[in-house]
C-alpha cells in the first residue's frame, strides 16, 4: 500500500509542475507573451496548476495531521455562484476532452460559512472525479447545484459517467480505495480524495452521500450547515 501510494503521489504532484513548467518555458522562449490573450491564457494555466497541485499538498498534510487532531476550520462566509463558477471555468481549461458544466446556484446569491480553501479542495475534487471516470466518447457533462433546505446548504455534483456498483459505493469513502478499473491504469490518484472530502464535510458537521449505478453517472450530494 506505501509503495502504491508513494508511486501514485508522486506521478500526482510531477503533472500539475509539469504542465505549470510547460506554459512559462513557452511564455519566455516562444514569444507567446506578446499575444495577450495568449499570455493570460497561459498564466491561467499556471494558476490553475499551482492551485491543483496546492489542493494534493493539503491532502496530504491533511493525512498527517489527521492523526494529531490539529485541523482548524477557519470559516468566512463564502458567496457559492462565482466561488463555483471559477472551479468549473478552470477545469473546463485545463480538460483533454470535451467538458460541459452546469451551474444551478439557488437563489443565486446564495452562500454558505465554511473554510475556503477546504471547500475548494471538497469541489475540485468531485468536479476532477467527474471528469476523470467519465467515458473518452461522449462529453462530460457535469451540473453543480446548490440550494437551502431548512438550515442547511445542499451542494450537488452530478456527472454521466461510468457510475459506481453498489459494493464499492461502500467502500469508496475509506482512505487509499480507488474503485478497481480492471486491466486500465491511466486514471491516478491517491486514494485519498473522496476520504478527505467525507472528513472535511463531516467536520463542518454536515454529510455527504452518493447515488449511482453502473454506465449510470453518479451524483455526490453534500450538505453542510448554513452556519
Amino acid at each position: 500500500m506505501k509503495s502504491d501510494f508513494t508511486n501514485n503521489m508522486t506521478h500526482e504532484l510531477k503533472t500539475p509542475l509539469a504542465v505549470a513548467y510547460s506554459a512559462i518555458d513557452t511564455l519566455l522562449n516562444f514569444k507567446q507573451g506578446e499575444n495577450r490573450d495568449k499570455r493570460n491564457q497561459y498564466l491561467q494555466i499556471c494558476i490553475e496548476q499551482l492551485s491543483h497541485l496546492s489542493g494534493l499538498v493539503e491532502q496530504i498534510l491533511y493525512v498527517s495531521m489527521e492523526r494529531t487532531k490539529k485541523i482548524t476550520l477557519n470559516k468566512e462566509t463564502v458567496e457559492l455562484k462565482p466561488f463555483i463558477a471559477q472551479i468549473a471555468g478552470n477545469h473546463t481549461l485545463k480538460a483533454n476532452k470535451p467538458v460541459d458544466i452546469h451551474i444551478d446556484i439557488q437563489p443565486e446569491t446564495l452562500s454558505v460559512h465554511a473554510d475556503a480553501t477546504h471547500l475548494n479542495n471538497i469541489i475540485n475534487n468531485l468536479i476532477d472525479n467527474a471528469v476523470k471516470y467519465a467515458t473518452s466518447e461522449e462529453a462530460v457533462e457535469i451540473t453543480v447545484a446548490s440550494y437551502m433546505e431548512k438550515e442547511f446548504c445542499i451542494l450537488s455534483v452530478k456527472d454521466n459517467g461510468m457510475g459506481i456498483s453498489p459494493e464499492n459505493q461502500k467502500l469508496i469513502f475509506d482512505r487509499f480505495y480507488r474503485v478497481p478499473q480492471g486491466n486500465l491504469h491511466d486514471i491516478k490518484g491517491f486514494g485519498l480524495g473522496l476520504s478527505y472530502v467525507k472528513s472535511i464535510v463531516e467536520r463542518h458537521g454536515g454529510c455527504i452521500t452518493v447515488k449511482s449505478a453502473l454506465h449510470k453517472g453518479a451524483e455526490f450530494i453534500i450538505k453542510i450547515p448554513q452556519r
